[in-house]
């Protein structure tokens, strides 16, 4: 049976008692797409007097608006850090901690951790989602935790169900090159489609952002992914070039209400794609 998000903040309230009590540094790592975003509440709130956007200064600078955040946390008996620990079901992000204040080498440590590299293409670590480095961090052996925590001593996630706490048994630098453990492990259908959603909101803002931002002011930009992805799936488009041309085509008003979508009757997938492809393909006047 799994534990109520407000019953069990007794036992985030022990592990931060734990990491006070050993002198430790509090840190946030934050998702910038949970709703509401916790950035804001974060700079509402007085809290953030020392952070890092993780996307600034690297190649993917033109997403740091959906990006992860790493926060220091000076103040943990804040109203707000309550209101999180009682809230974790909204996916903001995980606490952590450190023997000393050192924001710019965490940083650095995340930041050459953000891409997983596959065969065919590079896709962004989603490490800022609590789903998925509570699952990773149960999963890997105590000789390779270190390899993802790097300098943090320990780890607090919500998993889904219930919050984990995971201690790092040799924090330090691990800087690249070094094996990426992590990768190799399969994700539940469930945080997979998550993850997916997740990478293709942050394609859309990449891509087309101020088409995307039009949408966001009149849709729930989640809703709507969802609404396409089930499209997808129903024509057999599962591609990640189909999805693309699917949403970048579907973010044009004039362009999504054409009934040319729809499949004909004993149409093939392939032949279907392409017949859109071609007949409904638009050029977006974007600028960013």
């Amino acid at each position: 049976m799994s534990t109520t998000p407000v019953a069990a903040t007794v036992l985030a309230e022990q592990w931060l008692t734990e990491q006070l009590k050993q002198q430790r540094e509090l840190f946030l790592l934050i998702d910038s797409l949970a709703e509401p975003n916790p950035v804001v509440e974060l700079f509402t709130a007085d809290l953030m007097q020392s952070y890092s956007n993780l996307y600034l200064g690297t190649e993917f600078s033109d997403m740091a608006e959906v990006g992860p955040w790493l926060v220091h946390l000076s103040q943990p008996n804040n109203a707000l850090i309550q209101t999180l620990l009682q809230t974790p079901e909204r996916h903001w992000g995980w606490l952590a901690s450190a023997a000393r204040s050192d924001i710019a080498s965490i940083s650095q440590h995340w930041r050459e951790r953000m891409l997983i590299d596959e065969q065919t293409q590079r896709s962004l670590y989603r490490f800022q989602d609590n789903r998925v480095i509570a699952r990773h961090l149960a999963q890997l052996s105590a000789e390779q935790r270190p390899l993802l925590l790097g300098p943090l001593a320990s780890a607090l996630c919500w998993d889904g169900q219930a919050w984990q706490s995971f201690e790092n048994p040799k924090p330090a630098l691990y800087p690249a090159p070094f094996a990426k453990p992590w990768q190799e492990l399969a994700e539940p259908e469930a945080i997979s489609a998550d993850i997916q959603r997740h990478n293709l909101e942050q394609w859309l803002w990449q891509e087309h952002s101020a088409a995307t931002a039009e949408l966001a002011e009149t849709h729930n930009l989640s809703t709507w992914l969802d609404e396409q992805l089930v499209k997808a799936k129903q024509w057999d488009w599962h591609a990640q070039e189909r999805i693309e041309f699917l949403l970048s085509q579907q973010l044009d008003p004039i362009i999504a209400a054409d009934k040319r979508w729809a499949p004909l009757p004993a149409e093939t997938a392939d032949s279907h794609f392409e017949r859109c492809r071609k007949q409904l393909s638009t050029v977006l006047e974007l600028q960013v």
